[in-house]
């Protein structure tokens, strides 16, 4: 690989530390981002220049220091390692030269992955499998569940509560009482699916996609999540997904035209079913895996632009 200079945003999160890592291991130029510069990465041996980053969520602040950057530096490729980021680039045009080199698709795309009542409506158009869900919008629609437990996932992952882009995690809850609860809290900020719970191993099947085109795939399998009812995992290991499941991750993401990385995520039940969760449109925090297996998504990104 000739000669690149990336910078990675978002150093505090574990997708940014694997993609330094690996780009720095081939001999690229890094300059890491955080907002707090005492997270970890910034001790690596890898970074060129050590950055502190605006809060993407300062849209104005964030987009001009990109272009101070780049300007600067003229970055072959920019990597943004968090949802915040990859919201951040979204405000540009998707013809900005910025956003180009991040190697992201387009609005559609974005903000059909980053919307859980959308890429499920998208899953019942190409008939992929998913649990049953009702989208619950205020109050007045709380009712009484059916069958417990059940799973509540607020439409957006980040929401803005207060003036504060805030994170809420999806739940999954085992009592009338604790339903009534939580949607009490969410509901006056945001939309909230309540989905069949499915019990079963959690597979994500990530991707590299070029303009639309899949250009290479790696698979796991979650061994253990926090909380054991369902959550981040934190111990995986690689596998081959069924035929089915792979067809229908890569459907989804050939309908959206997608361009850059991201993983689909689902759940396999007892009887080998597999099941839509979500899509994620960035780099994820098990990255790891995949790059020491030999399927390196940020070297894929970089040969990406070089292909551009």
């Amino acid at each position: 690989m000739r000669e690149m200079t990336v910078l990675v945003l978002d150093g505090h999160s574990r997708a940014a530390l694997e993609t330094l890592q690996s780009l720095g291991r081939t001999g690229v130029q890094v300059d890491l981002a955080a907002e707090a510069m005492d997270c970890l990465a910034m001790h690596s041996r890898y970074v060129v220049r050590k950055l502190q980053q605006p809060s993407p969520q300062r849209a104005a602040d964030f987009q001009a220091w990109l272009r101070t950057q780049d300007k600067m530096r003229n970055y072959a490729l920019i990597v943004p390692s968090t949802e915040t980021s990859l919201l951040g680039l979204r405000q540009l045009n998707e013809n900005d030269p910025i956003r180009v080199k991040a190697v992201i698709p387009g609005d559609k795309a974005i903000d059909t992955a980053l919307d859980k009542e959308k890429t499920l409506q998208l899953a019942r158009e190409w008939g992929v499998p998913a649990p049953a869900s009702i989208l619950l919008s205020s109050l007045a629609e709380i009712g009484e569940a059916e069958q417990l437990p059940v799973v509540l996932k607020p439409t957006h992952s980040k929401v803005m509560i207060d003036g504060e882009l805030r994170t809420l995690a999806v739940a999954v809850v085992g009592s009338e009482a604790e339903r009534q609860q939580q949607l009490r809290r969410w509901l006056p900020d945001t939309p909230v699916q309540q989905q069949q719970y499915i019990s079963g191993r959690g597979v994500g099947v990530e991707f590299l996609f070029y303009r639309g085109r899949k250009i290479w795939h790696f698979a796991h399998e979650r061994v253990h999540e926090y909380p054991l009812t369902g959550g981040a995992s934190s111990y995986r290991r690689s596998v081959n997904p069924s035929a089915a499941m792979l067809h229908d991750a890569e459907k989804l993401l050939t309908a959206l035209k997608w361009h850059g990385v991201a993983m689909v995520e689902f759940k396999m039940d007892a009887k080998g079913q597999h099941w839509l969760m979500e899509i994620n449109p960035r780099l994820w925090g098990s990255l790891a895996l995949s790059i020491d297996t030999g399927v390196d998504f940020p070297w894929g990104c970089c040969k990406s632009r070089e292909a551009m």
